[in-house]
This record gives structure tokens, sequence and C-alpha cells, in this order.
């Protein structure tokens, strides 16, 4: 979704945060460098990586970096406890969590109660921790019916489950959703107010958005 739109239209906006600007190219670059880092923490295709963030733009960067290395996307809500933390982690099988600084504390003591490494996301520090990996090349190669992310259920009749998508589902959401349902069009934008480690806001915001090359205006969900 991300690589295509960016080879179309790399200056063009792809996600804004208030007066934050990431255009297509800085969003696949960062993406690409995210994926070289993953590769470097011993992260491997298949592998369950958590991705703890709210609507800021750090969230497509993991989201798209995760993918591009072969790995699964875990979204998880950044309101869990340190309880809830450690069993999504445990019962996904995540090697390692990628979790937003202003909620650090809870995802710390979850993250080391399943025994998994802990990516603290501060904009400017991962921003430059970033920078000093090398972008990976290409995608690494996934079949349609690999698993791409795995969304965990609300849990109102129990723990919660852990939903498997593949990517084709991912992709064929994502282009009915910017063709028949949405019907958004490159240079289009759309507000993002809804929470991106959730189906609606992840599929019909930000992967449709993207695929087309629409600009996802983020409203943040918590005070980033």
């Amino acid at each position: 979704l991300l690589t295509e739109s960016a080879e179309r239209t790399p200056d063009a906006v792809a996600i804004r945060l208030g007066e934050l600007e990431l255009t297509y190219g800085a969003l696949d670059d960062s993406s690409a460098r995210l994926a070289t880092l993953l590769r470097e923490k011993g992260i491997e295709p298949g592998d369950r990586v958590g991705v703890m963030l709210p609507n800021v733009p750090d969230f497509p960067v993991a989201y798209y970096g995760v993918l591009r290395a072969g790995a699964v996307v875990v979204p998880m809500n950044v309101l869990l406890k340190r309880r809830e933390i450690a069993f999504y982690l445990e019962d996904s099988g995540s090697k390692l969590l990628l979790a937003w600084h202003g909620f650090a504390e809870e995802a710390r003591e979850g993250a080391a109660n399943a025994g998994v490494e802990l990516i603290e996301v501060e904009p400017a520090s991962f921003a430059a921790t970033l920078a000093e990996h090398k972008p990976a090349e290409g995608l690494h190669e996934t079949a349609e019916d690999d698993t791409a992310v795995i969304l965990y259920t609300s849990g109102t009749t129990g723990k919660p489950k852990g939903a498997e998508l593949t990517h084709h589902n991912l992709f064929h959401n994502a282009d009915v959703s910017s063709r028949k349902t949405c019907e958004i069009a490159e240079g289009d934008v759309v507000l993002g107010a809804l929470p991106l480690f959730h189906s609606f806001g992840q599929t019909v915001g930000m992967n449709a958005s993207l695929k087309v090359g629409a600009c996802l205006t983020l409203v943040p969900k918590f005070d980033p």
C-alpha cells in the first residue's frame, strides 16, 4: 500500500498532525529504516511485534515498518494496564513492543512480565534512532494468506481473542473502502478521528487513505 503510493507521489503529504506533516517519501523511508532496526533486534519474518501507539505519525511508521520486515503487527490500546499488556504479548507470542513514551510505565512493567524487549517511542529520540539505520531494501516477500495483523477483540465475554488478518484481507478491505465505501481519491484529505489501533481507524482511515495517495489528518485520541 505505502511503497506504491510513495513511488507515485513521494512529495505529497501522507500524514498530518497539527502543523507536523509527513510526506509519502518520508514515511516510506522511515518505515524502511525501522525494518532495519527490527532485524537488528532479531525480529525475523513471521515474528510478532506489539505496537502500542496513539494517533501519531509514528503509528504508520511502526505499522508499515513491521510489515516491511515480514513480521506481524499486534496493535494494542494505549490505555491497557500492565497485566493486560503482558497478556497481549504472551498470547500473541510477541518478541518486541513499540510503546508510546506517555504510557511507558505500564508498558515497561507489562513487557518485563512477559519477557519482551521494549522500545520506547518518543518522537525526537525515535527519529534520531531511525536516522542511524540504513533503509531496508525492498519488501520481505509474503504470501497473500500470511498473517499481517493480529487484532484483539474487546474481551467482553472472557479474555480477548486474537483475530488473524491476512495481507489479502487488509489489502482487499482497503481497496473496497477507498473505491466504493468511502470513495477516497489521491489528494483528498481524510480526518482520522478513530484510533488507529482499532479496526475501523486502521483499515478505513489509514490503509484506505494511504493506498490511494490521500492525506490522513490525525486527531489525537489521547494527548501525545
